[in-house]
């Protein structure tokens, strides 16, 4: 793959997930329930990271050509700048990925730091029974305590764990089933899994705009659908919103930041607690039935919409041959297609030698 193909590769990829993104956006506006719009945000990382392994990995269509009709100092210009511009992107993409993913681990290690040093484990069976909250995973479930922490927290690797602040233990009861109704909620639908997928996705795309603010949406969405949950199974939200009063007041007077960056705190942003607070007034003001197929449509929608998207591609590679209106199989796929004894065009080579030798030595 070289530096041509890799630009036209770049470029099409930011238009394809700028489109899948903001049809999520309109799409989960459509849909008003939180655990349709979690899984909307959820296909829409999955669909990302799928429209960047068959961007890599499988030729793509070119229903457009480079626009021809150039001068031939144009179209050498053309692609000296092009080959020039395109290993810069690379250069600076490399640096700010490479970033990305080294302080991705630095604070994974740092969360597991704060785990061992700053956190002491409680018997998680007894305080489930203590708030009168089950958990589909009470053996592999570890509840620890903190006094570093205003607001509980949860993460997962290899176990699920909940880290609750030390005056939560002697707080009242009903405030302790809330936040431990939230949590579970948490791991019971797989968010650290959704949140490792938006990192991944946050990581390869650390310069799009739009991909954080996808992150800081899931992210709230997710929020919101834990909120509902514990405010219905503990029967009241008049009740639960005291509990995010209580948690937005602690954070006012001490930072709920000390919760090591990349969990999922409960209390992480008070601005963030305010749009949840105001979003349980409204549902508890006004509950409208849910409809059954609206979900179903958005989902399919946003299928739909990216497997066309990863049919776009943008005309960028003056050097594409014009004679097929398909790329060249990547390599690597290819090797693997060869090995099975199916040959398939990987190369461009030959054409592209002739095209810049028509472009240098035209007169000779």
């Amino acid at each position: 793959m070289d530096s041509r193909l890799v630009f036209e590769v770049g470029c099409a990829l930011c238009l394809q997930i700028t489109v899948v993104i903001l049809a999520t956006f309109l799409l989960q506006r459509w849909v008003a329930d939180a655990r349709s719009q979690c899984r909307l945000w959820t296909i829409c990382f999955v669909g990302v990271i799928v429209l960047v392994a068959t961007a890599f990995l499988l030729p793509h269509r070119r229903l457009l050509h480079f626009p021809g009709g150039f001068s031939r100092e144009t179209m050498l210009g053309v692609v000296v700048w092009q080959t020039r511009f395109s290993i810069v992107l690379a250069s600076v993409w490399m640096i700010g990925a490479t970033r990305s993913i080294l302080r991705r681990v630095i604070l994974c290690f740092e969360v597991l730091r704060f785990l061992k040093m700053h956190c002491e484990p409680i018997d998680a069976v007894e305080l489930l029974a203590r708030a009168n909250v089950t958990s589909h995973d009470d053996d592999k479930l570890s509840i620890l305590t903190s006094d570093k922490i205003q607001g509980p927290f949860c993460w997962q690797l290899h176990q699920p764990v909940i880290v609750l602040p030390s005056f939560l233990l002697s707080d009242d009861e009903l405030t302790l089933r809330h936040v431990l109704l939230h949590e579970i909620e948490h791991l019971r639908t797989q968010h650290p899994m959704q949140h490792f997928l938006q990192g991944v996705c946050s990581t390869l795309f650390w310069f799009h705009p739009l991909v954080w603010m996808a992150a800081d949406r899931a992210e709230l969405t997710r929020e919101y659908l834990c909120d509902e949950v514990a405010a219905k199974t503990a029967g009241k939200f008049s009740a639960y919103l005291r509990t995010l009063a209580k948690v937005a007041e602690r954070c006012s007077g001490v930072s709920c930041t000390n919760a090591p960056e990349g969990t999922l705190a409960f209390g992480n942003q008070p601005s963030a607690l305010i749009r949840r607070s105001n979003r349980l007034v409204k549902l508890a003001e006004s509950e409208k039935p849910q409809s059954r197929w609206r979900p179903i449509a958005a989902m399919a929608g946003l299928l739909l919409c990216t497997a066309i998207m990863q049919q776009i591609w943008l005309p960028t590679n003056a050097m594409a041959s014009q004679r097929s209106d398909w790329s060249p199989w990547p390599t690597w796929t290819a090797g693997v297609l060869h090995q099975a004894n199916l040959h398939v065009r990987d190369f461009e080579m030959f054409e592209d030698g002739v095209h810049m030798h028509e472009l240098l030595y035209e007169d000779i």
